[in-house]
């Protein structure tokens, strides 16, 4: 076969339904390469791609075999863009079949094997036996004058690919296509809200009969709302649906007025009042307004402005509302100074009254003056000394005190200078604060007497020893209580390279409104002396446990060399173990680098690891997407991303997706780590070879 043909085959979804099993352990196989049989139920998604050297042509299947013992199948066979597919001449369906969908060319002839108890073969359609499933049409019927009356007992549709001219869906059918029927004419008598009739994106039809006014008005505002956001986006003609139950007085406009209050919260959590203007850079996440439910409003950010919407019934109503984006372009006369927010003499900036917000401005002064009515900053300020008479401040970076660098800092609100306090200490900085609103005699001095000692948490609320700690992830969460001590203010430090830091931490809340806090074990650093503190109102109190943490290898030896991976390597996870409790188990791990050879029997449960000087084989971290390309013993190039390109693995699925009877040579490319920071970093390329 000196031809070069490029084949994709994909058999997906396959359900069990009954204690029948298939015999068969290969998913598939090819006879002749044309005769595809189908030999076993499976779970996962296979892609091939084989080629050969010559001339490139769509492959062809003469016939597919569903063998005797699978009892369900979602064939999927696909073809090339552009490309005009051959049809199969031949479907064999067993006895064994109880769930069948076919997604791929036409079919000349479908031979149901008379003894299936299952499936039924009626005027050209194959239906479950009591006619409650349809799971595809076929026919020799040619040309675009076709019928299908679906029959009355349908309640699910699976796959209709043939085209035809009209198509009547039954009323009590539940279940349609997602992507709509190949038709010129659709007629729904069913009121249920079909998935052929949730998406904005109608199919051509000329012709559209639907009892359910729900899904009608559906498909109408989608439609309406893509073509305001999409300018180029088609509208649906209104004139080609009929609806009884369709009612235009439906439309609720008690809501109209003269006069609507805007409310927005930004994208840091900022909430702005009747704005009319905000700044470049800023983006608005939510709206709210007096009198309109939430669920009714939509907005949408066009040519610098935003816009916002009504939904109600079938259409969107604009408002006379617009918030205008201020552009970074340069205008002069648009340039803004700090006189023109306030007074400056002397390196003394005074702020006005009436100023609400300050700009990204920036600058160095003596002494800063910031009145009641301001709220929100942006920019940077350096100054000797501040004085904020605010009761509230927020800044562009979330944090207002980002935005402010002082040596003395005068607070009049209590929360305020509570706040500034926290974040002094988070930050390792020093400055002197006064509020003539604190009062230090809040100050629990009894906390520093709590000797309870420290205990550690895994997710699973099992006690961690810090003492003998196997790195299972190297950004390791974990939850931390000391009796008598309210979690939210207990603070953490470690010494590393004679800095003293303080540990990460941050707090998830559970459903039902309380929470935990969740800290950061950083034994990606090695062996540390962790010390405790506990916040109580505005200063700290050094508690006197400290705790030693002892980073130890698989076998519980000292980690001795440097906890940096010095590569990536592959490593098995035996079945019943996860990548993490492997990790803890202490049990012998074994992993494969770069051009080694890997049994084929481990293919399976391969998951990628971090290697280390020592030997040591550690887990990754983050999420890792790669794409995967390997040869079969008769030298035929796969690719795993023809229709993915690119595979990720996250520790709900965390091996490998490599067929186990196919490759001999497999190559890892493309690989990203994304850590939990967001920060990213491609590795090498990974190279090995499949044994026996």
């Amino acid at each position: 076969m000196g031809k070069k043909l490029l084949c994709f085959f994909s058999v997906i979804f396959l359900l069990s339904f009954g204690s029948i099993e298939a015999k068969q352990k290969s998913p598939f196989r090819l006879e002749n390469d044309t005769i595809l049989h189908i030999c076993s139920n499976i779970q996962e998604q296979y892609y091939e791609n084989m080629s050969l050297s010559g001339m490139e042509m769509p492959f062809y299947y003469a016939s597919v075999v569903i063998e005797e013992g699978v009892d369900s199948a979602w064939v999927y066979i696909p073809y090339g863009y552009g490309s005009t597919p051959l049809p199969v001449r031949l479907l064999s369906i067993p006895s064994s079949l109880k769930f069948f969908i076919w997604d791929g060319p036409s079919i000349e002839k479908v031979q149901l094997n008379p003894k299936n108890p299952y499936l039924c073969w009626e005027n050209g359609a194959l239906y479950s036996r009591d006619m409650k499933n349809l799971y595809f049409w076929h026919s020799e019927e040619k040309g675009d004058e076709t019928v299908f009356q679906v029959p009355e007992t349908v309640e699910n549709i699976w796959e209709i690919p043939n085209h035809f001219s009209k198509v009547i869906i039954p009323e009590r059918c539940k279940k349609a296509p997602e992507y709509g029927f190949k038709c010129d004419t659709l007629i729904i008598h069913s009121t249920h809200p079909l998935n052929c009739l949730k998406s904005y994106m109608m199919s051509d039809y000329s012709y559209l009969y639907s009892l359910s006014d729900s899904a009608v008005v559906h498909i109408l505002m989608e439609n309406l709302w893509e073509s305001i956001k999409n300018k180029n986006a088609s509208a649906i003609d209104r004139g080609i649906i009929h609806c009884p139950n369709y009612d235009v007085r439906k439309r609720d406009t008690s809501w109209m007025r003269e006069n609507y209050r805007l409310t927005c919260v930004m994208e840091n959590g900022d909430t702005l009042v009747g704005v009319d203007t905000i700044s470049s850079g800023r983006s608005i996440q939510s709206v709210m307004i007096e009198g309109i439910a939430d669920e009714n409003l939509r907005f949408v950010r066009q040519d610098n402005r935003y816009r916002f919407y009504v939904a109600t019934y079938d259409t969107l109503y604009c408002l006379p509302l617009e918030v205008y984006v201020k552009t970074n372009e340069p205008e002069p006369k648009l340039e803004l100074k700090w006189s023109d927010f306030g007074e400056v003499h002397d390196s003394v900036l005074i702020i006005r009254e009436d100023v609400d917000s300050l700009p990204d401005l920036r600058g160095s002064f003596r002494k800063v003056i910031i009145p009641k009515r301001t709220h929100y900053l942006e920019g940077s300020i350096e100054c000797d000394s501040v004085f904020i008479y605010s009761d509230s401040l927020r800044g562009a970076c979330y944090n207002a005190w980002k935005c402010i660098d002082a040596n003395y800092y005068y607070v009049e609100n209590e929360e305020l200078y509570l706040s500034l306090k926290c974040w002094l200490m988070a930050e390792g900085q020093w400055a002197e604060v006064y509020s003539p609103n604190a009062d230090i005699r809040k100050r629990d001095l009894s906390l520093q007497n709590n000797t309870n000692p420290p205990v550690w948490r895994d997710a699973q609320g099992n006690v961690i020893d810090l003492t003998r700690l196997r790195p299972t992830t190297f950004w390791e969460f974990s939850q931390l209580t000391i009796e008598g001590i309210d979690p939210r203010n207990l603070w953490v430090f470690y010494e590393r390279k004679n800095r003293k830091s303080m540990m990460k931490s941050r707090w998830e809340s559970d459903k039902d409104g309380s929470g935990k806090l969740i800290w950061w074990v950083p034994a990606a650093y090695g062996d540390l002396e962790l010390e405790y503190a506990v916040r109580t109102y505005d200063t700290l109190l050094i508690l006197p446990q400290k705790t030693q943490v002892r980073i130890v290898k698989q076998d519980g030896s000292p980690w001795e060399d440097d906890i940096n991976p010095m590569g990536s390597c592959l490593y098995y996870v035996p079945k019943g173990e996860t990548c993490e409790s492997l990790m803890k188990s202490g049990k012998k791990i074994m992993y494969w680098k770069s051009g080694d050879t890997i049994p084929r029997r481990y293919l399976k449960r391969l998951a990628l690891g971090a290697l280390y000087k020592n030997g040591e084989c550690g887990p990754t971290d983050g999420r890792i997407f790669y794409h995967l390309e390997w040869k079969d013993k008769r030298n035929y190039l796969y690719d795993s991303g023809i229709y993915m390109h690119i595979k990720e693995l996250t520790p709900k699925n965390p091996f490998l997706q490599i067929p186990p009877n196919h490759p001999k040579e497999v190559w890892m490319l493309e690989i990203l780590q994304l850590h939990r920071d967001c920060i990213s970093r491609s590795l090498p390329i990974m190279h090995f070879y499949v044994g026996r």
